[in-house]
């Protein structure tokens, strides 16, 4: 009892010092709220930075999301500085940036001659907003309609309907200290694969706690919300409820935003070349659901290192590890610089650690080519037969359960063929069965019931191929396929794809293979054509066609889904796996 009130009192008295710290410090360089996930401002700085091809000093497009000031900084740069050739449309992907982010391009600020009432809309692309020497802040609100049929016979319902409504507000006080909320209530009836996918891990992406609504419907809240500050002008800290995401691709192997939001503080040095990120966050344990109670805690300690080595290649090194502590937080883990494995050694290695590694590539102004390697665990004596006397037998791999690792590899290219605008994306995916496990369900590489990584989990193999075209400003056409093989485990065999299966009760020890245990094939194909006549006010059409083969029967399922939506300061919400 003792230690347990030793070691709150200790972390009060760090949380006080750091707070006193940084409400007190003279502060010198601002900071602002990010862009949010799924923007597609992304894909138009990603296509800015391959056609300038550039890597500037203090712009990393790894680590999202990407906060405001830092892309204007960017966006800047490319507008007056430098040289590349840009289509009419990207001048006017350049006019929408200026405006999403109105508070840090003040030289390029709007005002409109005819607000409404006088009040509303003073900016075009914002409700209501305040300009003050000393405080700016944007208030706007959010609503989605959508209504789609699915030809899921084993989806019940058969109509789909997603209502949402809300508000985000975001601002900056002094210039030096910024903030940001989100928050809508939400009614959903989703696809049939959807809808067992949550009714089997009890969490929705982005939502976590909900309730039932009506027959086969879901009633949830989804709020945010964080404070950015700097104590300096290379170091900017940020405390609040959001998401992370780590890579360049459309999957993320080491931390993605597919799954619920956490509590975390973020730390961001960014000096020359480097920017090095640290994030330590509160995660939720697995949730069976059922009645209010206080949920267990888990917690995660995770940083990355960018650096852009030349004017076109960046390289990357990112390390983690998920503990769980009855009573408090593992405060070794606070050290911002230093190998977490090591660490954890030290600790008797009870925690679940990995690092990884990942590059960027940009070259001849219309290619980029990035990649990922996680190493969950590797031990190289139980891989590969080096007591073999026959070089063919020598390095010939066991495939140990223990060899834990996934690999990503992408490549994009963008004007395809000289159409300007139109870009292609192809991305494949290779994660080993048992990867992201450890020794209990509770030190996973999870929160809340979904994974922190890929939403397939481990134990398989994918191919993402994404076609984008924008033939005008205000038209948006992609064409996504996805191809994947997995291995499902069952309520009896653990064959290493459900990431909340303790790895103790593996299936065998040597002999293990990507796709292994009930076999799956999965094709799924989307259209979404995206029409935006006003600013952030957005008309969606979506196909989508999905086919999953089982070798269980009744776990195959195929499906046709259309779908019309109209949305209002909300960023259109894919949920494909």
């Amino acid at each position: 009892m003792k230690d347990y009130l030793f070691t709150r009192l200790l972390s009060v008295k760090v949380c006080l010092t750091t707070l006193t710290f940084l409400l007190f410090h003279s502060f010198s360089y601002s900071q602002s709220a990010t862009i949010p996930m799924g923007s597609p401002s992304y894909h138009m700085l990603d296509r800015l930075e391959i056609k300038c091809g550039k890597l500037m000093e203090g712009y990393h497009s790894v680590n999202k999301p990407i906060d405001r000031r830092g892309a204007m900084e960017f966006v800047s740069y490319i507008d007056t500085v430098s040289t590349c050739e840009l289509s009419d449309v990207d001048l006017a992907n350049i006019d929408y940036l200026y405006r999403d982010n109105m508070e840090f391009s003040e030289e390029k600020m709007r005002v409109s001659e005819k607000p409404i009432l006088k009040v509303f809309y003073k900016q075009p692309a914002n409700f209501l907003s305040v300009v003050k020497p000393n405080f700016k802040a944007v208030i706007n609100p959010v609503a989605q309609v959508s209504v789609g049929y699915d030809t899921d016979s084993k989806s019940g319902n058969k109509v789909k309907q997603l209502n949402t409504k809300g508000f985000e507000v975001r601002g900056q006080i002094t210039d030096k200290l910024s903030f940001y909320t989100f928050f809508t209530s939400e009614q959903a009836f989703y696809q049939g694969f959807i809808t067992d996918k949550i009714n089997e891990t009890k969490g929705i992406p982005g939502a976590g706690y909900y309730k039932s609504f009506k027959k086969g419907g879901y009633d949830y809240f989804r709020a945010k919300g964080y404070v950015t500050f700097s104590p300096s002008k290379y170091v900017s800290i940020q405390f609040g409820h959001d998401k992370n995401f780590i890579g360049d691709g459309y999957r993320s192997l080491f931390l993605s935003d597919y799954g619920n939001d956490y509590f975390f503080l973020k730390l961001n040095t960014r000096v020359w070349k480097l920017n090095y990120t640290n994030i330590f966050a509160e995660l939720t344990a697995n949730y069976d659901g059922g009645a209010d109670k206080l949920l267990n805690k888990k917690y995660m300690a995770a940083h990355h290192l960018s650096f852009n080595v030349s004017k076109w290649l960046n390289l990357g090194v990112f390390e983690a590890v998920v503990f769980s502590r009855e009573n408090h937080f593992e405060l070794q883990y606070l050290n911002p610089i230093i190998f977490y494995r090591s660490l954890e050694q030290t600790l008797g290695s009870p925690d679940n650690a990995m690092i990884g590694f990942d590059f960027k590539a940009n070259f001849a102004k219309h290619f980029s080519l990035y990649g990922q390697l996680l190493l969950d665990e590797m031990n190289i004596g139980k891989e590969f037969d080096f007591a073999n006397q026959k070089l063919k037998g020598l390095f010939k791999p066991k495939r140990w359960w223990g060899t834990k690792v996934g690999t990503q590899l992408g490549l994009k290219y963008i004007d395809v063929f000289g159409v300007d605008n139109l870009d292609f994306q192809i991305e494949v995916n290779l994660v080993r069965p048992y990867t992201y496990t450890h020794d209990d369900k509770v030190t996973t590489w999870t929160n809340y019931n979904l994974p922190l990584a890929h939403p397939l989990g481990a134990n398989f193999t994918e191919i993402v191929s994404i076609l984008r075209y924008q033939p005008a400003a205000k038209w948006f056409i992609t064409l996504k396929h996805i191809r994947a093989r997995y291995g499902e485990d069952t309520d009896s065999t653990n064959w290493g794809g459900d990431v909340f299966n303790s790895y103790r009760d593996i299936e065998r020890e040597y002999g293990n293979f990507v796709g292994q245990g009930v076999r799956t094939k999965l094709n799924l194909t989307d259209v979404i054509v995206t029409f935006m006549p006003w600013h952030n006010i957005a008309f969606d059409f979506n196909y989508r066609y999905r086919k999953a083969k089982s070798e269980i029967e009744e776990r195959s399922r195929s499906s046709h889904f259309a779908n019309l939506s109209v949305r209002w300061n909300i960023l259109y919400r894919n949920i494909d796996f």
